[in-house]
């Protein structure tokens, strides 16, 4: 082989990804000329959402739409020798600190006690009547034996 031959294999190379690169501008075309009203948005959070987030992260105690009777438990944090963190009607909560309906919770390895009732991640507990509710209903799930 020679020089020129190298030369040659080398811009035919060249021509292919150019091709390639231009199939590809090609394809994204019309994905990049539609309207702005259809294009993704923001990826997580809506501007509504965002607001709620930094006014929590704030302390301005954000509280929803009013004072709930029902109180659901959805996540619990607990740190050796730090305070943790509840997950309360959607909203995380500080050991020590309070919510508008219940008081103070305490926040302990794996419970939290919420007006003197403990309750357990995914239970929602009715304050006036004391009635709970579990996210999956009883017999929801079930467990088989291998033999």
């Amino acid at each position: 082989m020679t020089a020129g031959d190298f030369d040659r294999m080398r811009s035919r190379r060249n021509l292919a990804v150019s091709m390639a690169a231009m199939a590809c501008l090609l394809r994204v075309a019309p994905v990049l000329a539609q309207p702005s009203q259809d294009r993704l948005g923001t990826l997580f959070y809506s501007p509504v959402e965002r607001a709620m987030i930094v006014a929590s992260r704030k302390g301005d105690g954000y509280e929803g739409e009013g004072v709930s009777a029902h109180v659901s438990l959805t996540g619990v944090v607990s740190r050796d020798g730090r305070k943790g963190t509840a997950w309360i009607n959607g909203r995380p909560v500080k050991e020590g600190e309070a919510i508008s309906s219940a008081g103070v919770p305490v926040i302990a390895a794996g419970r939290v006690v919420i007006d003197g009732k403990q309750m357990r991640v995914r239970e929602t507990l009715e304050l006036e009547s004391g009635a709970r509710s579990d996210a999956l209903p009883a017999g929801a799930v079930s467990i088989r034996r291998s033999k």
